[in-house]
């Protein structure tokens, strides 16, 4: 017997499964998938050159369409992300074209923005010089 899943759950599992491995190649420490009320899709560590481990939150956004130079993202878990200790990135995936954007996310003024659901972040695709500068930066 088959269960036939929602397809917004099946575009995010795609999404997420196309982070994982991006985020697998490169290189990290440990890519951990956090139980859901971490708040966040991901949490990796990047061996830095102080014998350390630089750690970051990653938030995936799946989608079929087509990616603007800027996606909405909520507005609870913008805040969430941006009030943290943990560096955040955000990956947006068109599941479609295997394509992945990305932006830090940045504790920036959000005042009156309570008042709306979303918040429009801006996002560059990756390619592979981003990737490698993404690896470097990542490291420390």
């Amino acid at each position: 017997m088959t269960i036939k899943q929602a397809r917004p759950y099946i575009i995010g599992r795609r999404g997420a499964l196309i982070a994982e491995l991006f985020l697998q190649d490169l290189n990290p420490s440990f890519v951990a998938k956090p139980t859901p009320d971490f708040g966040y899709d991901f949490f990796v560590g990047f061996p830095n050159s102080d014998g350390g481990i630089n750690n970051y939150a990653v938030q995936v956004k799946a989608t079929e369409r087509p990616v603007p130079s800027s996606v909405p993202i909520s507005t609870t878990i913008y805040e969430r992300l941006t009030h943290s200790n943990i560096p955040a990135l955000l990956l947006v995936v068109d599941v479609k074209q295997n394509r992945l954007f990305y932006s830090w996310l940045k504790s920036e003024s959000t005042e009156g923005s309570r008042k709306v659901h979303t918040i429009m972040v801006p996002v560059k695709e990756i390619n592979e010089v981003v990737k490698e500068e993404l690896r470097k930066l990542l490291a420390g």
